[in-house]
């Protein structure tokens, strides 16, 4: 069997890691020339390394053991029982590439996937080398977008795309009043509906950033963030954020037998926190077991899909959060709730989302409110 992922995204590699070490033929094709590029830093839970099946230290610059959460006059500590792990994007890629390797796959790097048409049971996929700008075909059994937010896999199998979302975060220099390993998180619904961040990578640097709906308001939202802290970006770093929908967990498998979409390309992210890394290995792990046991992919997503949308019923409600909304739910928090969020991980939400419910049935208060105010918004609750 030969399966050929196009994107050396983390699904894509991971993909590729699990199906070359079983013995399958793997083909992957990455447009850039440079493995990992663009370098980003990212927070993750320790879920990763369950996932992963081993600490990935080359990638890990930093574990936070605090969460502090800002609203406009509560906050919230959350001292974690497993530190997050602050991870350089770029190293993390590298390493998944060398373990592909290893195990037996073929990673191709400037090579731009052109399209795709069946010939029997064949995949034939057409390719651009961009150094030389000629264009190849080859035969393949199954073929795996791994590609990202923009996946030219999607559109080529007549799926229109996702609806992204804008990450834009900046390097400073850290400040010494900060402890290392605190993280810090800011709701203010007057500049994005999702949240601000800081996070320290190491004694010299922090990154602090927003999610928002595009570009220009991610700009200008950061900007004012860092000139009201008197803080000076040394660097920026961006990325298009697929945003996952109720019942659209677009695996491909629908779509076309023997194709397949994994990680962004699939739009694998909780869209709570706007992350993807954890999930997303979670659907390339899944993936790669599909494959490799002629399982159906569907069935195997189930519980990440469940996931998902929970994440997603959370979004439904913050996205028509108010500054007094957020002061409540941190008050709510700093109560009863504290415990919850400091033993689970917001990549265990399945695990732990009756828990949140019975422990503080004012929540489902606070989310009804929101619900009925954006419904009949002349009614005052």
């Amino acid at each position: 069997m030969k399966v050929s992922i196009i994107g050396a995204s983390l699904g894509g590699l991971f993909t590729a890691y699990h199906l070359a070490r079983e013995g399958v033929e793997v083909e992957l094709y990455e447009r850039s020339s440079v493995l990992g590029l663009p370098s980003r830093t990212l927070i993750v839970t320790d879920k990763l390394n369950e996932i992963l099946g081993f600490v990935p230290e080359e990638a890990i610059i930093n574990r936070i053991r605090n969460i502090e959460i800002f609203s406009k006059t509560k906050c919230v500590r959350i001292e974690l029982s497993n530190p997050d792990l602050v991870i350089e994007r770029e190293r993390l890629i590298k390493l998944l590439g060398h373990l592909a390797g290893e195990a037996g796959a073929h990673i191709h790097l400037g090579y731009q996937f052109e399209g795709f048409f069946r010939i029997g049971k064949k995949v034939a996929i057409n390719l651009r080398d961009l150094k030389t700008g000629k264009t190849f075909t080859l035969l393949s059994d199954i073929l795996v977008g791994a590609d990202g937010a923009s996946s030219a896999v999607a559109r080529a199998i007549s799926y229109d795309g996702h609806y992204p979302t804008t990450l834009l975060q900046a390097r400073v220099s850290f400040s010494g009043e900060r402890s290392l390993d605190t993280c810090q998180v800011w709701f203010d619904p007057d500049y994005t509906k999702y949240f601000f961040w800081s996070i320290p990578e190491c004694a010299e640097f922090s990154t602090i950033g927003l999610i928002a709906d595009d570009d220009r308001q991610a700009r200008v939202g950061l900007e004012a963030f860092l000139k009201e802290r008197g803080l000076k970006p040394l660097e920026f770093q961006g990325a298009k954020v697929p945003l996952y929908q109720f019942n659209r967990l677009h695996d491909g498998e629908g779509l076309g037998q023997g194709i397949f979409l994994v990680g962004d390309a699939a739009a694998q992210v909780k869209v709570s926190t706007v992350g993807g890394v954890v999930t997303g290995l979670c659907g390339a792990k899944m993936l790669a077991r599909a494959i490799l046991n002629g399982e159906d992919y569907q069935r195997q997503l189930r519980g990440l899909k469940l996931e998902l949308d929970l994440h997603l019923l959370i979004r439904s409600i913050l996205n028509r959060f108010t500054n007094e909304d957020y002061d409540e739910l941190l008050e709510r928090v700093n109560g009863r709730l504290k415990g919850v969020f400091e033993r689970w991980t917001r990549d265990e939400l399945r695990s732990f989302f009756l828990s949140l419910i019975l422990t503080e049935p004012r929540l489902i208060q606070l989310g009804l409110k929101t619900i009925l105010r954006s419904i009949i918004p002349k009614i005052s609750f």
